[in-house]
């Protein structure tokens, strides 16, 4: 395989690929018979007829299927060749296939190389706020809860009666186990701050060039499932309409944010050796708290 690369800007590449010779002929040919087994042809059982004959009467479809079946696979060698990481999806065009060769053009971004150094992650200082449930917090749900059944029952419960409404033999053990929710949730919160503020430090501290295609794909994603649950709360489409680009505008800085994470994130467990291949955020956060600064 011959591979040509064009470095367009910091991020995108054009890469000119041509195969040729016995090697790929042998390929295209077997490829060709494994797909002619599925082609009906007059005169001939299922998957006997010859190539000579596939190739005469059908030579649009061989071409289309081998095109569809082979090349995802030649474009992959190419990176390979080219020791090419690629961001997201190409776009593959000006594609020749003839008896003895194929041509075919990719132009894509490659994901960017995030520099490190240690004091960019490592110590980063974290706000810490102690997560305590107070008892008007507590008194405050029960309190809710009252008035909810009060409607539906239109009568005042005493607190024996709710807690048994709730499945609880006494108003102790019913607080216990409404404290142990309000913690949970508030502890849900805290993790939430910290890993924000990490996320926040990583954005504001290290720089990484975006690729823009895969920003702007994240983005109309992101976008189209904010309308998705607008529609979901029965939001009226004419409103929807009037505040798409509003919607738009306010997402756009959120997706490059949460492209540009991943890649530092990415960058950080390459760095340390982390094996975080299916939960990257997960294991890399978890990693850069461990070895964080708490104030």
């Amino acid at each position: 395989m011959k591979v040509e690369i064009k470095k367009v800007d910091k991020l995108k590449r054009i890469l000119k690929a041509e195969l040729s010779g016995e090697d790929f002929v042998n390929e295209r040919k077997e490829t060709y018979k494994e797909i002619g087994k599925n082609i009906k042809v007059s005169g001939f059982r299922a998957g006997t007829a010859p190539l000579e004959i596939l190739e005469k009467h059908h030579l649009k479809v061989l071409k289309e299927e081998f095109l569809r079946k082979m090349l995802p696979a030649y474009y992959e060698k190419a990176l390979l060749e080219a020791k090419l990481h690629p961001a997201g999806l190409p776009r593959i065009y000006d594609v020749e296939l003839t008896d003895t060769s194929l041509v075919f053009t990719a132009e894509f971004d490659t994901k960017p190389e995030i520099e490190l150094k240690d004091g960019d992650y490592r110590g980063i200082k974290i706000k810490e706020k102690k997560a305590e449930t107070k008892e008007e917090e507590i008194e405050k749900v029960i309190t809710n809860l009252k008035e909810g059944i009060k409607k539906t029952l239109n009568k005042d419960l005493t607190d024996d009666e709710l807690c048994k409404w709730a499945g609880y033999a006494d108003i102790a053990e019913f607080k216990d186990a409404v404290r142990i929710e309000i913690s949970a949730e508030k502890l849900r919160e805290r993790r939430k701050k910290i890993d924000s503020q990490i996320s926040q430090h990583l954005l504001k501290t290290i720089d990484a060039a975006l690729p823009q295609n895969e920003v702007e794909h994240y983005h109309k994603e992101l976008v189209n499932r904010e309308i998705h649950n607008l529609k979901l709360r029965n939001v009226p489409e004419e409103d929807i309409e009037k505040y798409k680009k509003d919607i738009e505008d306010k997402l756009k800085p959120l997706a490059q944010d949460e492209i540009k994470l991943y890649y530092i994130l990415e960058a950080i467990a390459r760095k340390e050796n982390l094996n975080a291949e299916n939960n990257l955020g997960e294991v890399v956060l978890g990693f850069l708290l461990s070895i964080a600064k708490y104030e």
